[in-house]
C-alpha cells in the first residue's frame, strides 16, 4: 500500500455542483482535492463540505489570466496582485495551506522585470504573515519562474509546484525538479503527448490520465523520491479535448463518477512505482 495521500482537482471538465463532486471524489478513494478560485468563490462552503467528508483541502489554484500584468507598469498589475492576495486570504481563512500561482502567461514573454519581483515579494510577505505557502508552477516563460525562485527564495512561502505535463511540453522535458525540487510543496501530475508540432501551444497541455500519454512515470516517481517528498500526490486532469484534438475521446462517455474512479486507479498505480 502506498504511503502517499492522493488528491485530485475537482472540475475535470464537468458541470456538477461542488458538493456532488466532493462526494464522488471521496467515494472513489481519494484523500483530498484542490479547487479553482475566483473572486467571491464560496470557499467556506467547500471547506465545510470537505470537513464533513473527511477530505484534505490540499490547495486552491489562484487565477492566472492576467498574471503577466504583474510584471508591467500600470494599475492592471496592482489590481491583479490584489486578486492573488484575496485568494491567499481565503486560504488563510479556511485553513487551506497552499495557493498555486503561475509566474506568467504568454509564450511571447521572456523579460521578467524588477517591478514584477517587487510585487511578488509583497505577495510572499502577505502569505508569510498568514502561514500560507505559494506553489509557483512551471509553465511557459521559464525566465519568470527562475527569477521568482531565485530572488524570493528566502521567504518561507516561496515554494515550487511541479506540473509533469507542463514539463513535457512547455519546458521541452527539461528536468524542473533538478532546478527546484528542494523547494517542492506540491504536484500537478498529468500526462500528454509532448510537443506535437513545430510550435509549442497550450493545445499540447492536454492533462490526460497517467499512462495515456508518453510520460515516464517511473522516472517521475524516482525524481520525486530523490527529493524525499512526503506530501500528497495531487493530480490535475480533465475529460475535455483541446480545440482540434481528439486525445480525450476515450473519456467522452464517462460520467464524473467513472472518471474519478479511473483517475484513482491510475493514481494508485503511479504511487506504487
Amino acid at each position: 500500500m502506498s504511503s502517499y495521500k492522493l488528491c485530485i482537482n475537482t472540475g475535470l471538465g464537468f458541470d456538477l455542483p461542488m458538493a456532488e463532486r466532493l462526494a464522488l471524489v471521496k467515494k472513489a478513494g481519494f484523500d483530498g482535492f484542490f479547487s479553482e478560485w475566483r473572486p467571491g468563490a464560496p470557499v467556506a462552503e467547500w471547506a465545510a463540505r470537505a470537513k464533513e467528508l473527511g477530505l484534505i483541502y490540499q490547495s486552491i489554484h489562484a487565477p492566472f489570466n492576467n498574471v503577466d500584468k504583474i510584471w508591467e507598469e500600470g494599475p492592471d498589475g496592482e489590481a491583479f496582485l490584489k486578486v492573488l492576495m484575496d485568494c491567499v486570504q481565503d486560504c488563510a481563512d479556511h485553513q487551506v495551506p497552499l495557493a498555486i500561482v503561475h509566474a506568467i502567461i504568454g509564450f511571447d514573454k521572456h523579460t521578467p522585470s524588477d517591478l514584477g519581483i517587487e510585487r511578488f515579494e509583497r505577495l510572499c510577505r502577505f502569505a508569510d504573515d498568514r502561514n500560507v505557502y505559494l506553489g509557483f508552477e512551471n509553465t511557459e516563460g521559464e525566465e519568470y519562474l527562475a527569477k521568482i525562485m531565485t530572488e524570493l527564495k528566502g521567504h518561507p512561502s516561496t515554494r515550487f509546484c511541479w506540473d509533469t505535463g507542463h514539463e513535457m511540453c512547455y519546458n521541452r522535458s527539461k528536468d524542473m525538479m533538478a532546478l527546484y525540487g528542494d523547494q517542492l510543496i506540491g504536484t500537478h501530475f498529468n500526462d500528454n503527448l509532448g510537443i506535437t508540432g513545430s510550435e509549442i501551444t497550450w493545445h499540447d497541455d492536454s492533462h490526460l490520465l497517467p499512462f495515456d500519454g508518453v510520460a515516464n512515470w517511473q522516472g517521475i516517481m524516482d525524481r520525486l523520491r530523490r527529493h524525499q517528498f512526503k506530501g500528497p500526490l495531487t493530480f490535475e486532469l480533465t475529460r475535455t479535448n483541446k480545440p482540434g484534438r481528439n486525445t480525450h475521446d476515450p473519456y467522452a462517455a464517462w460520467d464524473y463518477g467513472t472518471f474519478v474512479n479511473q483517475a484513482y486507479d491510475r493514481a494508485v498505480r503511479v504511487a506504487a512505482l
